[in-house]
């Protein structure tokens, strides 16, 4: 799977790869605002993002609706990667990057706006809503509605949505010992998607130490309290490489 560029840093090795995996429906240039605030909060990091099928450049490849095949495709790259490695997901994202983390054992994984694996869903699935009530639900949660209104852009996006959703809500990961590498979760207080006590339950997948980190924000963290979730993560590279 290739990784593109999420933001000014080194083009070269930094001192440690941040190594994003996208939300459902997202492409890599959702991350480049969070790139960008890393690169003034993290000099020497270096972001990349997951490019996943039917999207950005890989538009014109078949969409993958097997979390599994995605997260060994990424994981044969992340292991080629020089340097320590910090594993970051938001949503679907966080899963894709825990299966990722199960395999190449990364310096540290960092989630947002997902409870973990195995955790009941408060809204339940959503892959096999209708078209209607997927987009309703996804402007509830705070996506913007004015991309769902194009009849172009609605055709393009919602099949890439769905996939990316039936991947994550039909994976369930093979029995195995917890990982070794710390594990930050971040929250929104106002998430219903992800509500921090229920996100409190990635605590039990790893024996590396746990933090939870709790924003005032709903489940798009990524755009909703961007400057604290690049505060957040800046921390973690911090303490995964404190001689900086």
């Amino acid at each position: 799977m290739p990784l593109a560029d999420g933001g000014p840093g080194p083009s070269a090795v930094g001192r440690v790869t941040l190594v994003c995996c996208p939300y459902a429906g997202a492409a890599p240039t959702a991350f480049l605002p969070l790139g960008r605030a890393l690169a003034g909060a993290a000099p020497g990091v270096r972001v990349l993002v997951a490019q996943l099928p039917g999207r950005g450049r890989r538009v014109r490849e078949p969409l993958e609706s097997s979390l599994t095949a995605l997260a060994d495709s990424l994981a044969a790259v992340v292991a080629a990667e020089p340097g320590p490695v910090v594993l970051y997901g938001h949503s679907m994202g966080a899963l894709l990057a825990y299966a990722v983390a199960r395999a190449v054992r990364p310096a540290h994984l960092a989630v947002s706006g997902c409870c973990p694996p195995g955790a009941p869903r408060p809204a339940g699935p959503w892959h096999t809503r209708s078209d209607e009530e997927l987009v309703a639900g996804m402007v509830r949660l705070g996506a913007a509605r004015e991309p769902f209104a194009d009849p172009d852009i609605r055709a393009l996006a919602l099949p890439v949505l769905r996939a990316d959703l039936r991947a994550a809500e039909r994976w369930a990961p093979e029995p195995g010992p917890p990982l070794d590498c710390p594990v930050t979760a971040v929250a929104g207080d106002r998430d219903p998607e992800a509500p921090p006590r229920t996100v409190s339950g990635w605590a039990w997948l790893t024996r590396g130490g746990y933090r939870r980190e709790t924003l005032h924000g709903g489940h798009f963290l990524v755009e909703e309290c961007l400057p604290e979730l690049a505060a957040v993560l800046d921390g973690v590279i911090r303490r995964t490489v404190p001689a900086r």
